[in-house]
């Protein structure tokens, strides 16, 4: 089988599960090889045939579904984020401390401006006054640290937020301490994809090789580090580290990593349709059913 990964700078602690469950045999047991394939467009590539399983959040697959009119034949197997990490770093001495300080803020829109949209969206989920966007091409860490921005939306296991926990960003002649404040809304964000062609039991062998990776990185980490090192040797332990800490909440949660409820996931179809503008397709088109609890 092989497996797509995504964003290794971003949000490696979502991946070391995968890598702890091939490390330790977890596949092998089940009677699978895995293959390790690094791309960002999942949901294409596995339509295309270019893999079997990816890892990726639910707003790339509705996007993609909608550009097809729902007919690529890749959906939701499991899923990983239980509630959506989207995140506020403030300014550590700007009084901001809990979300209801987010509302009516100013939300820097930066190289990946879905996350402000997600940002807003979360807000709007709240009750909350939407954020003032400004557009922010330069330094995200000069737009904080000057006051041009309140606000730097991105998920709580994004590089930025990984750095602000207990770090300081620096900009010309100043340095300041950050926070990072999660919404925390009750939606699903990523999750492992499966092309619909797979069968049943090697798409169950998947999902629980890596929801029990899960357990394993949680206890053992050793071994997961050691293979993903080896797959992204850029990306550097101590990143690593910090992202899986701030990943491990959303992903161990009072559910077993990788379940799914279909109610969960309609209301998580509506916010992303809403916040994103996109059509609300049926919940069979982006998820497995048989793999959902009622």
């Amino acid at each position: 089988m092989r497996l797509m990964t995504w964003c290794p700078h971003s949000v490696g602690g979502m991946h070391l599960p995968a890598f702890a469950a091939s490390e330790a045999g977890l596949f092998a047991e089940r009677g699978l090889e895995v293959e390790f394939v690094p791309a960002s467009a999942a949901c294409e590539a596995i339509a295309a045939g270019d893999a079997d399983f990816g890892l990726t959040a639910a707003v790339h697959v509705l996007v993609a579904q909608s550009r097809a009119d729902g007919r690529l034949p890749v959906r939701f197997v499991a899923a990983f984020h239980q509630r959506n990490p989207i995140a506020a770093v403030v300014r550590a001495d700007s009084g901001r401390d809990t979300v209801a300080d987010l509302a009516g803020a100013r939300a820097s829109r930066w190289g990946s401006p879905w996350f402000t949209t997600e940002y807003a969206g979360a807000l709007d989920h709240l009750g909350l006054a939407a954020p003032v966007i400004v557009d922010t091409p330069g330094s995200l860490d000069e737009a904080l640290g000057s006051g041009e921005v309140d606000v730097l939306p991105m998920w709580m296991d994004q590089t930025t937020p990984a750095r602000a926990q207990g770090m300081v960003l620096h900009r010309p002649g100043e340095t300041f301490d950050v926070r990072a404040i999660a919404l925390d809304i009750p939606v699903y964000s990523t999750g492992l994809i499966a092309a619909d062609h797979l069968p049943a039991d090697v798409v169950l062998a998947v999902r629980d090789a890596i929801a029990a990776g899960h357990a394993l990185q949680r206890d053992h980490p050793e071994p997961g580090l050691a293979a993903f090192g080896r797959c992204f040797p850029h990306v550097s332990e101590d990143h690593t580290k910090v992202n899986w800490a701030l990943y491990e909440p959303y992903a161990i949660d009072g559910a077993t990593p990788g379940s799914m409820s279909m109610s969960r996931w309609r209301e998580t179809i509506a916010f992303v349709s809403r916040t994103h503008d996109l059509p609300a397709l049926e919940h069979d088109q982006l998820v497995r059913p048989e793999l959902a609890e009622a």
